[in-house]
């Protein structure tokens, strides 16, 4: 349901979804608009409380995808183009992950909204983001090792880092590249 908030002046406009969930949760869509999920038994004063603290970053966040989408993002490849690359990629790091016992994985892409890629190392699946047809060859390799590495180590601890500068040693310098193509 669309809800609408007046925080010193700035008139914010929210999707509100309830759902299973055990946190308020917040995310600002590249289209500029703001989503909101609660569990049911959350009150609409928290809700409002939970936006209201969160109107800063909210504020930034428009801003920063109205830059973006003022400015045009360079397309390195075709859609067509982008699934053979990473494809290629995923065979290049292959004999690395192959050799601390990882099974070569089923690679699915499609387009999200909110990430470069995921990982299901349970069911051996890694799937890509189609938009990072907008990244350079670097960055796309460097999504596909931390993709990989996820195999080894399931979150973002300090072993998964670690693990992930074997295979990307400059993986710092290729996230703030791509942080600065997708604002994510």
């Amino acid at each position: 349901m669309k809800k609408e908030l007046l925080i010193n002046g700035l008139k914010i406009e929210y999707e509100l979804q309830y759902k299973k969930v055990k946190n308020i949760n917040l995310r600002i869509r590249a289209d500029g608009s703001v989503y909101v999920s609660a569990n049911k038994r959350v009150s609409q004063t928290a809700i409002e409380n939970f936006i209201s603290s969160k109107a800063d970053f909210i504020q930034n966040a428009l801003k920063r995808y109205a830059a973006l989408s003022a400015k045009p993002r360079r397309q390195y490849f075709t859609e067509d183009e982008v699934r053979r690359v990473i494809t290629e990629l995923c065979e290049t790091v292959y004999p690395y992950f192959k050799a601390r016992g990882v099974k070569y994985p089923q690679i699915r892409f499609r387009k999200m909204v909110s990430r470069w890629g995921s990982c299901q190392p349970t069911k051996g699946i890694l799937t890509f983001n189609t938009n990072l047809m907008y990244a350079p060859k670097e960055c796309i390799e460097y999504v596909v090792a931390h993709e990989f590495t996820h195999f080894l180590q399931a979150n973002h601890s300090d072993k998964f880092y670690k693990e992930l500068e074997k295979v990307c040693s400059n993986r710092k310098m290729l996230q703030k590249q791509l942080k600065e193509i997708f604002i994510y």
